[in-house]
């Protein structure tokens, strides 16, 4: 059950006296450089025959020959140029033979000299050895050293995919049915599956942790087939039967549970794809019919959007939930707020009873404002971008602390049946064929567990970022490396430096506008003024391969290389 909405190296050698110059050869021609100022007769294509790989053949209405070149790839039968096409009527290739003392390609540039050898081993006489960088992980924390077991279960009819903490104390786990939703956060008691120290709900395919998305323009049946809705509101009824484009992680209101695509188990990170089930299944119908379960052709109406998620252990007490949600279609749907997640509480049903919300600052929060179906809510704010529903006793519950540091919530309830969640007001736009990023920590334990695993995360995540410029491997010329690319952070991101080969620090200029990353990257502080950008001078450095750092450091002063890239500077 569900409520409302609301990113060649050419070397000089060093002056040193490598064999890097010869004879050259002329670029080799596959055949006749027959042009177009040849005239000759013709009746049929094949009279236009020049024997060229690299030309093709015409005959004219008024029968004479036109061969006209071509870019097709074409073997120049010589093992010392590779990737060969068709150029200027001629098969060209790049030097493959880097000291045989021959310009094999034809460039007038032999061997070392020749910026196609840039990258080969025998052009760098006594340059260092500057290994291809590992990829720094956009993850900003790392996983338990050691990671926690992986099990699967097949009990109650489901199939159920559980990840243990170092421990083995605390486990956390999936459904494969709900859409990968989480349908288990408590306890490990040495048992499979589930186990009555669940502090999630779990109790049908709209009561989990799990994602679901939102349209302003499509909110409600009646007015979202023709995109209508904040123009002209729909006329059917204030319930959540009637929700408009609406994917849902676990299933629809049929009960139907949208199912997976894809899980995988690695490195103690687990990954679930799926194609979640519209809500709805009649969400662009234009009246406010509402039956559809009962016809197969609707009850399992798949969405546009595609969800990845993944989560690890990242502490004793905390699980790192990692959302990338991929716009499969061609709509566009406008920014709004979306549950990402939303976290359904254990109601006393084979669980915990938890219903106290409680905010970052302490503050308990009364959920008491009617809403629609029964449903009560309230919007509220949490300045240190976390929430938390305990028990009676505020021994025992589960939080939520979002990356972004979003700061505005909702908490939902319905005590009579029971009914609890909370989620972040989370606003961003899905574009057509466009990527939505998102990170959050689910924490397990009592009030005063949460607060502290999460002022650690609040205060000690590092932020994370990527080199958009040099590319990998780029040759740079002459004297200057223009840098750029974004860094994210929790906080915010204070100053950027880049590093040459583990040199001095160069300050790069930060908060340069990028709202292409914060389009993917939503909520996060600074945003879109997370770009950063800026020059090194080359002239003290070698023609040789170079390692370029950059190094991002944060508001609480967390400091991280947030990637690194392998260039080479040539002449």
């Amino acid at each position: 059950m569900r409520n409302r909405p609301f990113t060649l190296l050419l070397v000089a050698v060093l002056l040193l006296p490598l064999a890097c110059a010869g004879g050259q050869k002329p670029a080799t021609d596959a055949g006749p450089d027959v042009t177009d100022d040849v005239t000759r007769e013709c009746l049929i294509p094949a009279d236009c025959e020049d024997d060229n790989p690299c030309t093709n053949e015409f005959c004219t209405t008024d029968g004479v020959c036109e061969n006209l070149a071509n870019a097709l790839p074409c073997d120049d039968g010589d093992p010392c140029t590779g990737d060969t096409v068709c150029a200027d009527r001629a098969c060209r290739g790049a030097e493959r033979c880097c000291d045989d003392g021959l310009d094999n390609d034809g460039d007038g540039q032999a061997d070392c000299a020749d910026p196609d050898c840039g990258l080969d081993p025998v052009c760098f006489g006594e340059c260092p050895v500057v290994d291809e960088p590992a990829p720094v992980p956009l993850t900003p924390l790392l996983g338990e050293a050691t990671p926690g077991v992986y099990e699967s279960t097949g009990l109650d009819g489901f199939t159920d995919e559980y990840v243990y903490n170092q421990a083995g104390a605390l486990k956390i786990g999936v459904r494969r049915e709900w859409g990968g939703s989480v349908v288990f956060f408590g306890m490990a008691d040495g048992s499979p599956g589930m186990n009555d120290t669940n502090t999630i709900d779990a109790n049908d395919t709209g009561r989990e942790v799990q994602v679901a998305f939102y349209d302003p323009d499509r909110i409600m049946q009646g007015c979202a087939h023709d995109a209508s809705c904040r123009a002209t509101p729909t006329t059917c009824p204030g319930s959540i039967t009637y929700l408009g484009w609406n994917p849902v992680q676990g299933g629809n209101r049929c009960n139907h549970g949208s199912g997976v695509e894809a899980v995988d188990f690695t490195d103690g990170v687990l990954t679930v794809t799926v194609n979640p089930l519209h809500w709805n299944p009649n969400w662009d119908r234009s009246d406010c019919v509402s039956e559809a379960c009962a016809d197969p052709q609707l009850a399992w109406r798949r969405s546009d959007v595609r969800v990845v998620q993944t989560l690890r252990f990242v502490r004793h007490h905390v699980v790192e939930l990692d959302y990338t949600i991929l716009n499969l279609g061609d709509l566009d749907h406008a920014e709004t707020a979306h549950e990402l997640p939303t976290v359904y509480t254990a109601n006393g049903n084979n669980g915990p009873d938890l219903w106290r919300l409680f905010t970052s600052d302490g503050a308990e929060v009364s959920i008491d404002i009617p809403a629609n179906d029964g449903f009560y809510y309230r919007d509220f704010t949490s300045p240190g971008g976390w929430v938390t529903l305990q028990n009676d006793l505020l021994t025992y519950g589960v939080g939520l602390y979002y990356e972004n540091h979003l700061t505005g919530f909702q908490g939902w309830q319905n005590r009579a049946l029971p009914f609890n969640n909370f989620r972040s007001i989370f606003p961003f736009a899905i574009p057509a064929h466009g990527t939505v990023r998102a990170r959050s920590y689910l924490i397990i334990g009592a009030q005063g567990t949460i607060a502290s695993e999460a002022a650690f995360l609040d205060a000690g995540l590092p932020p994370f970022g990527v080199i958009d410029a040099p590319a990998p491997d780029a040759a740079v010329s002459g004297d200057t490396l223009s840098i750029h690319g974004w860094a994210l952070d929790n906080r915010g991101v204070v100053t950027v430096e880049a590093i040459l080969d583990g040199g001095a620090p160069v300050a790069l200029t930060p908060g340069q506008p990028r709202p292409d990353v914060c389009a993917v990257w939503p909520g996060y502080p600074g945003c879109p003024a997370v770009g950063y950008s800026g020059t090194l001078d080359l002239s003290p450095h070698s023609y040789c391969h170079h390692l370029l750092e950059i190094r991002a450091t944060d508001a609480d002063g967390n400091t991280r290389v947030i990637a690194r890239r392998r260039f080479s500077r040539v002449p």
